[in-house]
């Protein structure tokens, strides 16, 4: 049984591996309201102003806070595997992760403890929102997985996320995902939609890139043996 101690040491060394990249690249500045049209008409529900239905799923209670951190977590059941086992499938997993496309030099396995099976990962990856012939649009987004294994599954947390975007422009710079993506933020007051302005496009993208990996976890631990896929997400984690 993994205890809360253990995590908190492990997060804690992980940290200080991680203080050196942060420094680097200097403080976050807060983001100005990225709001440009005032919303004027009546809310749509569901729907955003091309009527498009929006998905649920980037609704109230998509983006968990722990804390003052917004803090993803899933369960991984390999029911038979070992600890041994399901710590090489995912620091396997993550090394290569950090070669994938996208991901820039900073992408790296910064942390193992190969006696209690845990891993530390941090990835800087480009993060397109729009590619066309007349313009580029994108972030660099940064993030933490930690890899805690057992007999028969493991957990995965990703947090500490933040963007540099139009860092070169007034109102860019790097933002911490808590200014951009919680629910107070990103969307109306009644929580059925998005204020019209820049923050959709980040919690969308975030959500999906949060989804792409964690179904990909899943898929490499299918692909080694007969684990049964099973997870479950929870907002927090002890």
């Amino acid at each position: 049984m993994i205890t809360t101690m253990k995590k908190i040491f492990f997060i804690a060394l992980f940290s200080l591996c991680m203080a050196s990249a942060t420094n680097a690249q200097g403080k976050y500045k807060k983001p100005q309201d990225m709001t440009t049209v005032q919303e004027e008409k009546p809310r749509r529900g569901l729907f955003d102003k091309d009527k498009t239905p929006i998905d649920k799923k980037y609704l109230e209670g998509a983006c968990p806070m722990v804390g003052n951190k917004i803090v993803w977590q899933k369960y991984f059941y390999a029911d038979d595997k070992t600890a041994k086992e399901i710590y090489d499938i995912m620091l396997k997993f993550l090394q290569k992760m950090t070669k994938e496309e996208g991901q820039t030099k900073k992408s790296d396995v910064a942390a193992v403890n190969e006696e209690e099976y845990q891993i530390g990962a941090r990835f800087v990856e480009k993060m397109v929102f729009q590619n066309s012939a007349l313009s580029l649009d994108q972030a660099v987004f940064s993030y933490q997985l930690l890899v805690y294994c057992i007999d028969g599954r493991c957990e995965v947390v990703m947090k500490n996320m933040n963007y540099i975007y139009e860092a070169d422009r007034d109102g860019g710079g790097q933002f911490p995902a808590e200014d951009m993506l919680a629910d107070d933020i990103a969307l109306n007051k009644k929580k059925d939609g998005f204020h019209i302005g820049g923050y959709k496009k980040f919690r969308m993208k975030t959500i999906d890139r949060k989804d792409e990996i964690f179904t990909k976890i899943s898929r490499a631990l299918k692909q080694s043996g007969n684990g049964n896929g099973q997870n479950n997400d929870t907002s927090t984690w002890e």
